[in-house]
């Protein structure tokens, strides 16, 4: 069932001949501005200070008191920069700081491996496959590298070092580097998978909840929309210690993923959410 939310009606923020953000902060009724971050924080799972005063066109200052009311109302448990859920959402974990990839790379990497074994499964000769970012989709690449039949595109440049030492033919995103991530990110890297279809995608997140599966880099997201948006068939990869985790940007809803690969079988909110979106689950052996 839809459920409308506040924002779904818009308002007009900013009365006409308005001045200096200073000088409207008062002119934004607090229940309009309070409603706004309530909604904004139910569609992304966390709301940040700074874009929140830019789309209210108001003070940090502002923000900051209506997020502590609201926190001592229970709506919101206010964080370093912006605000999380509270009460019964509480549970839900929330990564505000991407951790080193080298940390990452140790992390569930027996798991990791298992889930790339069985995601490798899934690609069919001939294919065309789009490799995001990640550790799990480096694991993946490891799994596809003695392949000698398949077209890759990837953004991950450690994916494309590992994969052109195989016989599959690589093709790189063009774009600016991020590092520590070594992603190619940007317009180009964006604009270039529109002139592709791509058979599957396999996508890295760092959390997911019934809301929809998320990452740190708000960068890289862009990338992997685009992946999605131009792939037949859309996988993610993800381990357990991911689920009912957020992390700063939400990648999709649930419903725009075909297929999860993973280590153990969801928890029973989770696995009725991804069933009810017509997610397949594959728990690998």
């Amino acid at each position: 069932m839809e459920r409308s939310h506040p924002a779904d009606t818009k308002v007009d923020l900013e009365p006409p001949n308005a001045g200096p953000s200073e000088g409207r902060t008062d002119r934004v009724p607090a229940v309009l501005r309070q409603t706004h971050i309530i909604a904004s924080f139910e569609k992304n799972g966390f709301v940040s200070i700074t874009s929140l005063a830019d789309e209210l066109g108001v003070s940090g200052m502002t923000v900051r008191r209506d997020l502590d009311l609201l926190g001592k109302r229970g709506l919101l448990e206010r964080t370093h920069g912006g605000a999380v859920a509270a009460g019964p959402l509480a549970t839900l974990a929330f990564d505000e700081d991407e951790p080193p990839f080298e940390q990452r790379m140790r992390r569930q990497a027996v798991q990791k491996s298992s889930i790339a074994e069985a995601a490798a499964k899934l690609v069919a000769s001939g294919e065309s496959v789009g490799l995001d970012v990640g550790t799990s989709i480096l694991a993946l690449a490891g799994a596809l590298a003695s392949r000698r039949d398949l077209r890759v595109f990837t953004n991950n440049l450690r994916v494309s070092m590992l994969m052109a030492e195989g016989k599959s033919s690589v093709y790189i995103l063009g774009g600016q580097v991020r590092v520590p991530e070594y992603s190619v990110i940007g317009p180009q890297a964006v604009e270039a998978l529109k002139s592709h279809f791509l058979d599957k995608v396999f996508i890295g997140v760092s959390g997911l909840d019934p809301s929809g599966f998320y990452d740190y880099s708000p960068e890289d997201t862009e990338v992997k929309r685009a992946f999605i948006a131009n792939a037949g068939s859309v996988i993610v990869l993800c381990d357990s210690s991911k689920f009912g985790r957020r992390a700063l940007s939400r990648i999709v809803p649930l419903e725009k993923v075909n297929i999860l690969v993973t280590d153990a079988p969801p928890p029973a909110d989770l696995a009725a959410a991804l069933s009810e979106r017509g997610v397949r689950i594959i728990v690998a052996a």
